[in-house]
């Protein structure tokens, strides 16, 4: 399931999760319906890394990468790789998962952390696409994409 319409989904991180949590495979589908379900990302072939990482990585990479002091549930880095790198190897981009947040935010919400952790994975990929979520309307509409996404998995 690492590959769908040429997409090579890597997952690492998981021992930072829950043993029930640890579902790679359940998070490289959430990463390559996300894909498929945009129209922005038809012809993206290549590679996307998921990582879960702890507090300390996130809030680390928080601070550098976007100059935020405080947590953070999901960070996505978007690559502009050469068009002449297009097999499966190309980097699309990386997406950070903050371990302990999906934990935190899986008891707030009352579900499971793989539910949370599959959540984020399909917020990172849109991110990836290039949604936005710090205005009122784009962050409506990505959310929108995202639940729909979300519900897929679960259906």
């Amino acid at each position: 399931m690492g590959r769908k319409g040429g997409l090579n989904v890597v997952v690492a991180g998981m021992a930072s999760l829950p043993p029930a949590a640890r579902r790679g495979l359940l998070y490289k589908k959430a990463v390559a319906l996300a894909f498929a379900s945009s129209r922005k990302a038809a012809g993206i072939r290549g590679e996307v890394n998921l990582v879960f990482i702890g507090r300390a990585a996130m809030l680390r990479m928080n601070r550098h990468y976007l100059g935020h002091d405080g947590d953070t549930d999901v960070i996505a880095f978007p690559y502009d790789a050469p068009r002449a790198l297009a097999g499966p190897e190309r980097p699309v981009g990386d997406i950070f998962i903050s371990a302990w947040m999906t934990r935190r935010q899986a008891k707030a919400l009352g579900h499971s952390v793989a539910v949370e952790a599959a959540t984020l994975a399909v917020h990172g990929a849109l991110h990836l696409l290039g949604h936005d979520d710090h205005r009122p309307a784009a962050k409506a509409r990505m959310f929108r994409a995202q639940d729909r996404i979300v519900a897929s998995l679960r259906g």
